[in-house]
């Protein structure tokens, strides 16, 4: 498989193959279009990996892997409920 970023995490190499790594050129191009420069997508794969929380790496792996679709309330961002999710 053609790779064209890659990065280790604790002696893992971490690879994303071209049609993951699109979306992060994607970006890169349309932030130094707006803003005359960008950080460069291997940052900005980092910045992704950064922002993510446990919650919403646990719901997306349910809903892509397991096809889990829950019908009942979901916890923010923090992974907390609050009273707009009941």
């Amino acid at each position: 498989m053609e790779t064209k970023e890659s990065a280790t995490l604790e002696g893992l190499p971490l690879v994303l193959p071209p049609h993951l790594t699109a979306n992060f050129e994607k970006v890169d191009s349309q932030l130094r279009e707006f803003y005359g420069t960008s950080p460069g997508v291997p940052a900005l794969v980092r910045f992704w990996v950064a922002c993510s929380t446990a919650s919403r790496i646990r719901k997306e792996f349910e809903l892509a892997v397991l096809d889990i679709k829950k019908s009942n309330p979901t916890p923010n961002e923090e992974g907390h409920f609050d009273e707009d999710s009941l």
